[in-house]
């Protein structure tokens, strides 16, 4: 796809027309992709029950980070590029392109070996013993040895965006996500082969999915080109910088979920674990589509950005503002509405009812969380796409460790309330910095533009 045609698209669409263009496919696709970690969870709680759904939520924290570090360079070289293209440098942006690939298979190659030798003794860190520890233990060391090639998963993703390949990305991860949910179904359903198998179809998923989404790069079908790579400190500094928010947020979201799970294995034992993970899975549902549509509109808000529209950043600002609140609404009001039959999708018959309405009334507690999460996500997003990589960090460390770990102190004394509610008071407080924020940034954007004009 030629830069003229990328130039089009992106500064002379209707920015409405182009929301519904970009962001329902990538929120499609974000969901489809996250759809298999909630079929995930179906399949482990009801064929292999609460002990293994317990150490598959144990284990994930761990499995998501070592995704954090190829998501990094992914989203960070993205904004690179597609401020990059903005400027018209498209020599430039195939370049930081063809470095950022060489430079995930790298770290994921490392990554890889680091986990698989060191899972037995995170899983023991945590707390977890038996048969809880050794399922948690197989499920991890799985995702790790398929690290080299499924950690592109998540960075192709953004760059057949940049390149507008929206809906080949959003086929790519519904094919994706079907294909571990048919995999799942034949090795837990089927064969019966135990708790790695789960991470196995997954890791399977991630690896059709890479290998389809390097095919239009391969054969020059888009807008980014392979080139001689070439490696400069600045560039990568600034991929480093641009990413670190997404990075912050991952890595310190993780971190904050392995003192949880530690702290709800000595408060209640594998069902507050179990709670947990139903809490997680819920949200799994909502995050895709919040980080699909807002993520999806980076490269476009960063385009603009470059090319320096500034009604048009405006515009896309408000529009992805009024949508996460929109979808986040939704989900406060089924939460609220019917919180005992969603904890009942993720039990089976054994399941007890103090747990049924452990996990009720935790979800209740929790659903309050979308009140605020709407407005600290797309701040976030809209620093990030403006090259604002400071105030997208701490906004979204904040939310994910800053405030979580001083509440795990102020309300330890609630015992397993006090953890329920960290959740959405954490999310208050971030959206309170989050306004914040964006009021100085208006302020010294509007002094710029007043000494340009004096």
């Amino acid at each position: 796809m030629s830069f003229n045609i990328t130039h089009d698209i992106f500064i002379k669409q209707n920015p409405y027309k182009l929301f519904f263009k970009i962001a329902v496919p990538g929120s499609i696709g974000m969901l489809a992709s996250a759809l298999y970690g909630l079929i995930d969870g179906l399949f482990v709680s009801n064929f292999l029950g609460q002990t293994a759904f317990s150490a598959v939520n144990i284990a994930y924290p761990f499995v998501f980070l070592t995704y954090a570090v190829p998501d990094l360079i992914g989203i960070g070289s993205s904004v690179i590029i597609a401020i990059k293209q903005g400027e018209g440098k498209k020599q430039e942006a195939d370049r930081i392109f063809t470095g950022a690939i060489i430079a995930i298979f790298t770290v994921c190659l490392i990554l890889g070996l680091l986990f698989t030798f060191t899972s037995p003794y995170l899983i023991k860190m945590v707390g977890a013993s038996g048969v809880l520890a050794e399922y948690a233990k197989n499920y991890l060391a799985i995702y790790s040895m398929f690290l080299p090639i499924s950690g592109f998963v998540f960075a192709l993703d953004n760059f057949l965006r940049i390149s507008h390949f929206v809906k080949t990305s959003m086929f790519i991860n519904i094919l994706m996500s079907l294909i571990i949910i048919l995999l799942e179904y034949l090795f837990i359903g089927v064969l019966h082969l135990g708790v790695f198998s789960a991470a196995l179809a997954a890791c399977c998923g991630f690896t059709f999915a890479v290998i389809c989404s390097f095919i239009p790069f391969v054969f020059k079908k888009t807008n980014l080109h392979f080139t001689k790579p070439e490696f400069h400190v600045k560039e990568a500094l600034l991929v480093i910088k641009n990413g670190t928010p997404t990075f912050l947020n991952n890595i310190s979201g993780k971190v904050i979920s392995i003192i949880f799970n530690t702290l709800l294995l000595s408060l209640g034992g594998e069902e507050a674990v179990a709670t947990y993970g139903i809490l997680m899975y819920v949200d799994w549902l909502i995050i895709p589509l919040l980080y699909g549509m807002c993520d999806s509109m980076q490269p476009c808000i960063g385009y603009n950005y470059g090319a320096n529209e500034k009604n048009r950043i405006k515009i896309f600002r408000n529009i992805i503002f009024f949508a996460a609140l929109f979808l986040c609404l939704i989900a406060f009001i089924l939460c609220l509405l019917i919180p005992t039959e969603i904890v009942k999708v993720f039990t089976n018959s054994q399941s007890s009812e103090e747990f049924i309405l452990m996990a009720k009334n935790a979800l209740i507690i929790f659903s309050f969380n979308y009140l605020f999460r709407w407005f600290a996500y797309a701040s976030q997003s809209f620093f990030q796409a403006t090259g604002k990589p400071l105030l997208s960090a701490s906004v979204s460390i904040s939310y994910t460790f800053i405030f979580p770990l001083i509440l795990i102190g102020v309300l330890y004394s609630f015992g397993l309330i006090g953890l329920w509610l960290n959740i959405p008071i954490s999310a208050l407080l971030t959206a309170i910095l989050a306004f914040i924020l964006l009021i100085v940034d208006y302020k010294r954007n509007s002094k710029k533009v007043q000494n340009i004009k004096y």
